[in-house]
């Protein structure tokens, strides 16, 4: 049985693949973005995930989330953690099928204490809470806006600021939009590569001081 560190030792120092497997990444929302940055974490290295959603898998979310037809109507949080431990069997992944609210995120973070919190939900109120507490409680946060559509992932941007970052076109909601596969997996592709600038640059700036 091969040890998934072996095949990290091809892309990173082991200083960087200690810092990748000793972050603990808080995934919200286990679906398009969800599951596809999940998906891309677990590969990158990442082993230490909690897993929030409290939806089940449904056939039409085939077009565009990390699933099979033979989950359906499982719970996402655990269809995706048994597809991610295929990947990296080691892997520390706890699971939450819940629909949070402030009070159960504000628990959840101090029990819990993720390094950095990924935002991967549809409701505009849940994002704005997940926002706010995330940086409240001091954490970091990657969150995203305007996933939908299609033929315009050139108008894709990233805005970042003190702990947090945003990726999408800022524009097209789901409301108005079709969410299809191509500009949803870019977006989670962007939301997981800025995670790995986060924890990377961490190291970088340590060594600076």
């Amino acid at each position: 049985m091969y040890k998934f560190d072996t095949i990290l030792k091809n892309y990173f120092t082991e200083n960087e693949i200690d810092k990748i497997n000793q972050t603990k990444i808080m995934l919200i929302g286990c679906g398009g973005l969800g599951s596809n940055i999940a998906n891309i974490l677990v590969r990158t290295g990442f082993s230490s995930f909690i897993l929030i959603d409290c939806d089940r898998v449904e056939i039409k979310n085939l077009n565009r989330q990390i699933f099979w037809k033979e989950q359906y109507g499982e719970k996402k949080v655990l269809a995706l953690k048994k597809n991610l431990l295929k990947i990296n069997s080691s892997a520390q992944i706890k699971i939450i099928h819940k629909k949070i609210d402030k009070e159960d995120l504000k628990q959840i973070i101090l029990k819990e204490n993720p390094d950095i919190i990924i935002e991967a939900v549809d409701d505009e109120r849940t994002k704005k809470f997940i926002f706010e507490i995330t940086l409240k409680h001091g954490k970091k946060v990657v969150c995203a806006s305007g996933i939908a559509g299609y033929g315009d992932c050139d108008n894709i941007k990233i805005r970042r600021g003190e702990n947090f970052v945003i990726v999408g076109d800022m524009k097209k909601s789901i409301k108005d939009y079709k969410p299809l596969a191509p500009k949803v997996t870019a977006v989670a592709a962007m939301q997981a590569d800025e995670v790995l600038r986060m924890v990377l640059n961490d190291i970088k700036d340590k060594k600076i001081k």
